[in-house]
């Protein structure tokens, strides 16, 4: 970016000046600093490895503190170990919130582990990155770990736990979504929609007028918009919305309709159109 930015600030003077020899000038120039740009690279990985694994071991937090950022930096695969051992020997709550941050940026699954027993710690705001943290990066375990934190004592934790579900795919905990549905979790709602099967889809619509329209509202749209969903399972909700009949149910089937291209001609559109426009106001 630093080259490109000189080459062309040479050239701009080289125009307004009207001279050719310094465009060719300044183009050899920019040739010959290209050579130039691994060191710079190797200056901003920073310092090595067993030097940012001895700051981790310090007791000042300042220098704890740089550690975890410089390995952030570095960016390499060598920094989820260093960053895990640190947390298992503990670390005061903001430095905590920090290494989990970091081994967010790394991407790499191999954090899991670390981050898994973290859903369990104390302190809910570390509980709730922990949670993200593993719906992020889809660590082996995440499924269980997700699925267990649905039974927290914290809303928020409850709440996290039900997306994150949907985030890494868990067919599985379709069940558990349910039944986390049932007990108030509405993000469970768009991770039921998220990864129900058409077989599910019928029990999902037995929840229509037993619970608030709102809670369920989420799965619909989801189930509604995957492709993976055929038209006659999209057709049992329109016609079961239809029965519905509630205010809710037309401003959904609107919104639903109003979300699709004016070229798509399908029988669902037409059927939501329908449905929608018998639906008293």
């Amino acid at each position: 970016m630093t080259l490109g930015l000189r080459t062309q600030g040479m050239v701009w003077v080289a125009c307004l000046l009207g001279c050719a020899l310094l465009t060719s000038v300044a183009t050899r120039a920019g040739a010959q600093r290209r050579p130039r740009r691994p060191p710079a690279v190797e200056t901003v990985a920073g310092p090595p490895l067993e030097e940012l694994v001895a700051q981790l071991a310090s007791s000042d937090e300042a220098i704890i503190r740089q550690g975890i950022e410089a390995l952030g930096l570095r960016g390499q695969a060598d920094v989820v170990e260093p960053l895990a051992a640190r947390i298992r020997r503990g670390l005061p709550p903001e430095l905590l919130e920090l290494a989990v941050d970091t081994l967010v940026i790394s991407g790499r699954p191999e954090a899991g582990p670390v981050l898994i027993t973290l859903i369990s710690h104390r302190r809910p705001a570390i509980r709730l990155k922990a949670i993200m943290a593993v719906a992020s990066l889809k660590p082996r375990g995440a499924e269980q770990s997700l699925t267990l934190a649905l039974s927290d004592a914290d809303a928020q934790i409850r709440a996290a736990a039900a997306t994150g579900l949907g985030q890494v795919g868990a067919r599985g905990s379709v069940d558990r979504l349910f039944l986390a549905l049932e007990h108030g979790v509405l993000e469970a709602s768009t991770s039921i929609g998220v990864l129900a099967t058409p077989a599910e889809v019928v029990r999902l619509l037995g929840y229509l007028g037993r619970l608030a329209f709102d809670g369920i509202s989420p799965a619909l749209g989801e189930l509604l918009a995957r492709r993976d969903i055929p038209d006659r399972t999209k057709l049992d909700i329109v016609a079961r919305l239809a029965e519905l009949a509630t205010g809710g149910a037309k401003t959904f089937l609107q919104e639903f309709v109003a979300s699709l291209p004016t070229t798509d001609r399908s029988p669902v559109r037409r059927a939501a159109e329908d449905a929608a426009m018998r639906i008293a106001d």
